[in-house]
């Protein structure tokens, strides 16, 4: 998030292809954004590129999709898609759809699901990321700040407070509660490195969220042909602005004014 700060404050440089594809990892641990090549220097915020200019669709934001607009909003949503890949440790956003079915899930309200192992909270900030409206997200400053702050936060959960610092001589009782301390530990470590099955979100709203979303998903498999399996092919990842726009004006999605 430190990089999207920096290129917002040189007022302005779009990255527009934010992926964790373009993420480098050094010997020494640090994360660096790379992959410049599509980024642009713009003075008010707003870039337009050609209808014929090639889109990484599913990392791609509405405006993006519909008139192949940029801004730093715009690398907001795709921000928000890379915290996705990381929380599901390196899948594919929209996995078995294809370039068009994806424009059109996304453009009928369907956003990406709850991975298993992302706390409620986290995934709540990813999915801010993603409203439809740009000036609803959050900036990249206020990203930054939040995902700080819920680090911080559960670096200080994690710690056990002890009630005394000096050594005493254990007694039965403080046996027990150790030893139960560490078999519930134990267990909790053991539930999170195992595979669990998806499960409900703890905020209701999410789950009403979800169901709409698995809705939208159905409609645009029926709408657009039977699941396709992921292929990893160039035409999964990229798509010409034209050909995107072609396939919204024939589900009445959009139309050209």
């Amino acid at each position: 998030m430190s990089a999207l700060c920096y290129l917002k404050t040189v007022h302005y440089i779009i990255h527009r292809d934010i992926a964790a594809r373009n993420f480098l990892v050094t010997q020494h641990g640090a994360v660096k954004l790379g992959g410049f090549g599509r980024a642009r220097y713009v003075h008010d915020d707003d870039y337009e590129a050609s209808t014929s200019e090639m889109i990484s669709v599913k990392w791609s934001a509405p405006e993006v999709l519909v008139t192949s607009r940029y801004s730093t909003h715009s690398d907001i949503w795709s921000a928000g898609v890379v915290m996705w890949e990381v929380m599901t440790r390196g899948q594919r956003p929209y996995e078995g759809l294809s370039a068009e079915q994806a424009v059109l899930y996304v453009m009928n309200g369907g956003r990406l699901d709850h991975p298993n192992q992302c706390p409620q909270p986290v995934f709540s900030l990813i999915r801010s990321c993603w409203q439809h409206r740009p000036e609803d997200r959050p900036s990249a400053t206020d990203l930054a700040n939040r995902l700080h702050s819920r680090v911080q936060l559960d670096l200080a959960e994690s710690v056990i407070p002890r009630s005394s610092t000096h050594c005493q001589t254990p007694t039965s009782s403080s046996v027990a509660t150790d030893s139960a301390a560490t078999e519930f530990e134990s267990e909790r470590t053991s539930r999170q490195m195992s595979v669990k099955q998806p499960d409900k979100c703890g905020d209701g709203d999410v789950d009403d969220r979800s169901a709409t979303s698995s809705s939208a998903s159905s409609s645009v498999r029926s709408r657009c042909g039977p699941q396709q399996e992921s292929t990893g092919s160039a035409e999964d990842l990229l798509s010409r602005g034209s050909k995107i726009r072609q396939s919204l004006n024939k589900f009445a999605i959009w139309k050209p004014s």
